[in-house]
């Protein structure tokens, strides 16, 4: 009865016994999930630390990529700029100096075109004009060319009106008389045709006209 008893007993604590290295088992496990969930999550941390700081220097290099391209772009405009202006600069070079020369030229050729009596004073004045007309052929060459005015239909880009008279003879709007010459330096207006238009007045004038 006694050995039964103490089977019984035995078959008991080895059930206890597995029962405990079950829990054991299980607690094992447990902790091994616990443990991949941590360092899943830890790893998940790292990666999405990782990605914001990715995201980060990507913006970073966006914007100083867009502000190397900015000021790129300013340079190349300058570099153009400059160019243009150094193109400028040799074209239009001789502006200045046709321009201070244009009323000294004018005002000679009206001195040498006036009627004298005098042959030694005539010489004189012929060879002033020779002169005159050197000087001329130099500033065309450079790129001087008188502005058509005369009986021309009157254009404000290249002639400023100082007058206007009526001819009926002749159409409205047309020049009647320059009363000084106008120039171009290449394709710029050096100075405009000081003109006379012709207009037809306002009756409002014309009755004033009459009654004074």
């Amino acid at each position: 009865m006694d050995n039964k008893e103490n089977k019984n007993e035995e078959k008991i604590d080895d059930v206890a016994e597995e029962k405990v290295d079950a829990t054991d088992d299980v607690k094992i496990e447990k902790e091994k999930t616990d443990s991949k969930k941590k360092e899943k999550k830890e790893k998940e941390s790292k990666i999405e630390k990782l990605e914001s700081k990715l995201k980060e220097a990507e913006n970073k290099y966006n914007e100083l990529h867009n502000k190397y391209l900015m000021v790129y772009a300013e340079m190349e405009n300058t570099k153009k700029r400059l160019k243009d202006d150094a193109i400028k600069d040799r074209k239009y070079a001789s502006q200045n100096v046709i321009s201070e020369l244009l009323n000294p030229i004018d005002m000679l050729i009206q001195v040498v075109n006036m009627p004298v009596n005098s042959p030694e004073l005539q010489n004189y004045l012929y060879g002033f004009q020779m002169i005159a007309n050197q000087i001329s052929d130099v500033m065309v060459k450079e790129g001087l060319a008188p502005i058509e005015a005369d009986n021309k239909e009157f254009d404000p880009k290249y002639m400023q009106a100082v007058s206007t008279e009526w001819d009926e003879t002749k159409n409205e709007g047309l020049v009647l008389k320059v009363n000084q010459k106008g120039y171009m330096y290449k394709d710029r207006v050096l100075r405009p045709a000081m003109v006379v238009v012709n207009k037809k007045p306002d009756e409002k004038q014309e009755e004033k006209k009459v009654e004074e």
